[in-house]
């Protein structure tokens, strides 16, 4: 073949060659970048995924102590209502008593003692009628009065009250991080599947690159072989492709095309390598 026409030839596929190369290094950056970005998203997405159980789990055990409290509140309520009813009863059942005439009573009888001449004992039987007035008074007052028991029943549901609302805003604010969390995953799970889509579709386009770069490798020895076999004037004219970067490379281009010596594949590619960065 023509020396003309295997240098023009050689020319074009280096130069197709270097083209195809900075695509593939382009497409092999844009991957490893796709995957940076995909190995974030993931991590993310798992991190979220263990937060997600943790809550799972606090919540579940939260909605128990909750439930129990909550029991517990209601119990006490019902146990007051009792006690209400029969503290309803027990009013209900207790002496009518004048209040003010009692008390008059009392005055009157006090006023006997710190004013009149009583012996001692008289005294003692208008002190011990005075301290009986007080007694129905007292018992009247206690009988309006809710027993102890009540006291100790409503104050004890109060506090249970309060836990199983602390339980509740507890629960309330996993819900809501749990409710966040459900989110972002779904908006991580949409990315994901379109940053693997994009990175499927660098592998393609890079993989393509890559047999287009083999099949102008190909070539390109082909034509290195065949300017291997010009005769000696015809080889010297081929030598002008190589003279830029012969002392960029180990093989000795000049030599073996003047000798016509045989080149090895190793050869062949050490010169490829040369042509691409003329």
């Amino acid at each position: 073949m023509d020396a003309k026409i295997l240098k023009t030839q050689a020319k074009e596929l280096t130069g197709s060659l270097r083209d195809l190369g900075s695509k593939k290094e382009k497409k092999y950056r844009e991957k490893i970048k796709l995957g940076g970005v995909l190995n974030k998203l993931i991590k993310e997405a798992v991190d979220l995924n263990a937060r997600k159980k943790e809550i799972e789990k606090e919540l579940s055990s939260l909605k128990n102590e909750r439930n129990n409290k909550n029991k517990e509140v209601r119990e006490g309520l019902k146990k007051l209502k009792h006690l209400r009813l029969q503290h309803k009863k027990s009013k209900s059942k207790a002496p009518k008593i004048n209040k003010e005439k009692i008390l008059a009573e009392i005055q009157q009888l006090d006023y006997q003692v710190q004013t009149g001449a009583v012996s001692m004992t008289k005294e003692k039987n208008i002190m011990k009628k005075i301290k009986s007035l007080k007694k129905i008074l007292g018992d009247a007052q206690n009988s309006q009065k809710p027993s102890v028991e009540f006291k100790e029943v409503q104050e004890r549901t109060k506090l249970v009250k309060k836990d199983a609302d602390d339980f509740h805003d507890k629960i309330q604010t996993l819900a809501k991080e749990s409710s966040q969390i459900f989110d972002r995953l779904t908006i991580l799970s949409k990315e994901i599947t379109t940053i693997k889509r994009q990175r499927n579709v660098s592998k393609l386009v890079l993989n393509g690159l890559k047999d287009q770069i083999n099949i102008m490798n190909a070539k390109l020895g082909g034509v290195l072989r065949d300017m291997s076999k010009l005769p000696e004037s015809a080889r010297k004219s081929a030598m002008e492709l190589f003279n830029k970067n012969e002392a960029k490379m180990k093989v000795d281009v000049k030599e073996a095309l003047k000798t016509g010596k045989k080149l090895s594949k190793d050869d062949i590619l050490k010169l490829q390598k040369g042509l691409m960065r003329k």
